[in-house]
C-alpha cells in the first residue's frame, strides 16, 4: 500500500505530467463555439498535476456552466492534456438592451447566454434575425419550451418580448400578438397554430385600428383596438 501511496505522490510532483496552461486542453466536438470559451467554463487552478484532476466532476462543471448536450472528458499522459468533447449548439436569437437597441449578446435553444466574440467565425456569417427582450432580472421562463414553439411558426417571428413573463407578446410579420402567461408546450404550440391559420387577417381587419392579435385563448381569438378606435372586428371572421 505504501508504494502505492508513493507512486501517485511521484506522479503528482512530476513536472511533464503537469497542466500548466490552457493549452493543454484540447476542445474536440465544438461546432460553435471557441475553444477559448470552452476553456474558460473549466475552473482549473494552473499548474496542476494531471493525476490530481478529475474528469468527471470537470465534465459535470462544464455542463452546469454551459448547455452543452454531451461532454466527455478525459486525462492525456504523453504529453500532458485534458481532452474535452462536447455538442453544442448555435445561437438562436439576439439579446435586445432595450426597445430599439439589439446588444452583442446572444442565446442558444438551451439558454445559454454569450458575448457574440465567444462563437467561431461560422456563427458570424450568419446571425440569427429573431431577436429577446428578456426581463429585467433572470432569463425569461421556460425558454426552451418558448423557442421550439417560435421556430416552428409559418408566421415569421421577428421579437419575442418576455420581459413580462405574464404577458408575452410577439412582433410578427403581421403585426403584435398577445400569448399571455407563458403555457405549456401544447398550449404555445396552439397558439403558434391558431396564428398562422389568422395570418391574412391584415388584409381584411382594418389593422391601423388594431393594435395586438390576442390569442391567450387560442380558441376564442380576439383583437385589441387602438385607444383611438372603435370598431373592433372578429378575427375568426378574417381567416381562410
Amino acid at each position: 500500500m505504501g508504494g502505492i501511496f508513493a507512486g501517485i505522490a511521484w506522479a503528482i510532483d512530476r513536472p511533464d505530467w503537469t497542466i500548466s496552461k490552457p493549452d493543454q486542453i484540447q476542445i474536440e466536438g465544438n461546432q460553435y463555439l471557441t475553444d477559448a470559451t470552452v476553456r474558460s467554463m473549466l475552473t482549473i487552478p494552473y499548474p496542476k498535476s494531471i493525476v490530481e484532476l478529475a474528469p468527471t466532476q470537470l465534465a459535470t462543471q462544464l455542463k452546469q456552466r454551459s448547455s452543452m448536450a454531451t461532454v466527455n472528458i478525459d486525462r492525456g499522459v504523453f504529453p500532458p492534456r485534458l481532452l474535452v468533447q462536447i455538442q453544442d449548439f448555435p445561437p438562436v436569437a439576439r439579446i435586445m438592451q432595450n426597445e430599439t437597441t439589439a446588444s452583442q449578446i446572444f442565446i442558444d435553444e438551451r439558454g445559454l447566454q454569450l458575448p457574440l466574440a465567444s462563437y467561431r467565425s461560422i456563427v458570424w456569417q450568419s446571425l440569427p434575425t429573431l431577436q429577446l427582450r428578456p426581463p429585467s432580472q433572470g432569463m425569461c421562463p421556460q425558454w426552451p419550451q418558448l423557442y421550439r414553439a417560435v421556430r416552428t411558426s409559418a408566421v415569421a417571428i421577428g421579437i419575442v418580448d418576455c420581459r413580462n413573463p405574464q404577458n408575452l407578446m410577439l412582433q410578427t410579420e403581421v403585426g403584435k400578438v398577445r400569448l399571455g402567461a407563458i403555457g405549456s408546450k401544447l398550449q404555445l404550440d396552439r397558439q403558434i397554430q391558431q396564428l398562422d391559420r389568422l395570418r391574412d387577417w391584415p388584409k381584411s381587419a382594418e389593422p391601423e385600428n388594431i393594435d395586438y392579435l390576442d390569442l391567450e385563448n387560442p380558441d376564442s381569438p380576439k383583437f385589441q383596438l387602438k385607444p383611438d378606435s372603435t370598431t373592433l372586428p372578429n378575427p375568426n371572421t378574417t381567416s381562410n
